[in-house]
């Protein structure tokens, strides 16, 4: 493992949740780290509390705003050292409840934002010869979820998209990680029923597939990803779940329903939701 002191790291949604507490983890190792979220107000709060090099107002979905987000790091921190792509957005519901607009914007936020960022990051790394890009994705990317479609979609997509590019860039000096977490406490889970267990095959044990993990969790699962300068595709948090997720793997696709239905999965978001915990967060995300 190697040392996160003096690093220059860039992480995005940081205002709140996840991404702010993975400033908070970056920073106690050493690292300077450039936050950057579309919510001026929870920004600047951010900034303070943690001593941030650099913040910025950022809507990931601009590409030259982005790519001037990162310049401007390079400019007056210094070189890039990380990139951590967590601004994602989680609307639930019924598919066609689901309004066009929402379904773009999940799309445009947590796929190609993100796209967007890991290019531009990427064009300064590689050059280097060193580097590491870390997405945040979920394990609703491996987890099909009622309720949940567009969102199980663009995590799907971002981790197909890490396992490629950790092919393509293997062996220039930059590293590609792909963090999958399971439901973790804070707004974006307000509400949801996280009680689904998932059955260990030929044995009375069961894990629960949405077990509720706390954002600090996370963050130092994304900081030891990054003292560790490799590639990582599939970066389950916690690991234990993400041995009972690999499993998945060689099941077909009958068996994988029949444990859904048998776990409560099918019926945890659309009818064990409660709307008044999550209106607050479903109005800001769709605005």
């Amino acid at each position: 493992m190697g040392t996160l002191t003096g690093q220059v790291i860039a992480i995005t949604g940081a205002g709140r949740g996840i991404g702010l507490c993975i400033a908070r983890t970056l920073v106690a190792r050493g690292a300077r780290v450039a936050l950057a979220d579309v919510d001026a107000a929870a920004l600047a709060s951010a900034g303070a509390e943690v001593g941030a090099a650099l913040t910025a107002v950022l809507d990931v979905t601009d590409p030259d705003a982005f790519d001037a987000f990162l310049a401007q790091v390079e400019a007056e921190v210094g070189p890039l050292d990380g990139l951590v792509n967590n601004a994602g957005i989680m609307p639930t519901g019924s598919l066609l409840e689901e309004s066009d607009a929402t379904t773009r914007r999940v799309l445009e936020v947590n796929v190609i934002g993100m796209m967007f960022g890991t290019k531009k990051a990427l064009a300064r790394m590689v050059p280097r010869g060193r580097g590491h890009v870390v997405n945040l994705a979920s394990t609703m990317g491996l987890v099909p979820v009622p309720g949940l479609a567009t969102y199980n979609a663009s995590k799907a997509a971002m981790v197909m998209y890490g396992e490629a590019l950790a092919a393509e860039f293997e062996g220039s000096g930059v590293a590609i990680t792909t963090v999958l977490p399971s439901a973790v406490n804070t707004d974006l889970c307000s509400g949801l029923d996280t009680t689904a267990q998932f059955p260990v095959p030929f044995t009375d044990r069961t894990v629960k597939i949405a077990s509720m993990i706390e954002p600090e969790d996370v963050a130092t699962a994304v900081a030891e990803a990054l003292e560790s300068a490799r590639s990582e595709p599939r970066l389950v948090v916690p690991r234990s779940l993400g041995r009972m997720l690999r499993m998945q793997d060689f099941w077909p696709l009958r068996v994988k329903r029949r444990f859904a239905k048998f776990s409560g999965i099918d019926d945890q978001i659309l009818t064990r939701t409660d709307d008044t915990a999550r209106k607050e967060y479903l109005e800001r995300v769709t605005e």
